[in-house]
């Protein structure tokens, strides 16, 4: 798919305004920016609206506050990017795109639990390939953080500072015996490399498993459909999470 960077700068406006609505966030100045090719939260968005965050590779990047549970005491923190390749002065090429969900207060590090990526392919001999090769474009990726729970949090933490020898305990874990054994988890952290897709036509076309593109890999077609896209990938975040 390809832009103008004037039909750019009036896309960045139409996800401003997503962002806007979303978000609650009636800010004075933009909440997002277009600049190099890259949509990303504006620096100048106000500090009452974003903070700093990690992301699951330990790059530092500007998430939005959500109203989650509400405006003051806000949870969750969305970061977004779109990237485009420009082929001139005045014309570029999508490149991808994607959201990066964080929970925690604004008094402790926020912590990435879920993304949303949206890659478009390559030409290879005249074929489109996406990265990965076969897998779902636009799909979901579950982070670390969201594989465990407080209590498998505690767990695995106990099962690291314990020492060797075993400690009387009473609780509803304590053994008949009187002691206690932890057990190790098991380890889901091989699930951060499956993706799963977020559009598939697997109803409609039949896939044998080895056809690339498959039937769950596509492209935007039009800005038209990519900030439909976002607007409806934030708010069914925004109604999901309260949950």
């Amino acid at each position: 798919m390809e832009a103008t960077r004037t039909e750019l700068q009036k896309h960045t406006k139409r996800i401003n305004a997503v962002l806007q609505e979303t978000c609650d966030a009636s800010a004075p100045a933009p909440l997002v920016q277009l600049a190099d090719g890259t949509i990303g939260l504006a620096a100048s968005c106000p500090s009452a609206l974003r903070r700093e965050v990690t992301t699951d590779l330990g790059l530092r990047e500007i998430a939005l506050r959500l109203p989650i549970p509400d405006t003051r005491n806000p949870r969750f923190w969305i970061a977004l990017q779109e990237q485009w390749e420009w082929k001139g002065k005045h014309k570029a090429c999508f490149v991808q795109c994607g959201l990066r969900l964080f929970m925690g207060d604004r008094g402790e590090e926020a912590v990435q639990f879920l993304r949303l990526e949206w890659v478009a392919p390559t030409l290879h001999g005249g074929v489109q390939i996406y990265q990965g090769t076969h897998v779902g474009h636009p799909h979901w990726h579950i982070d670390r953080a969201a594989l465990i729970g407080p209590v498998e949090s505690f767990l695995s933490l106990e099962t690291l500072t314990a020492p060797a020898t075993q400690v009387e305990e009473f609780s509803e874990a304590t053994s008949s015996s009187g002691s206690t054994t932890v057990q190790p988890l098991l380890d889901f952290s091989w699930l951060q490399t499956v993706h799963l897709p977020a559009r598939a036509q697997w109803m409609e076309l039949e896939w044998d498993g080895s056809q690339v593109p498959g039937p769950h890999q596509c492209e935007p077609n039009s800005l038209n459909e990519l900030v439909h896209w976002w607007d409806g990938a934030l708010r069914y975040v925004s109604i999901e999470l309260p949950h």
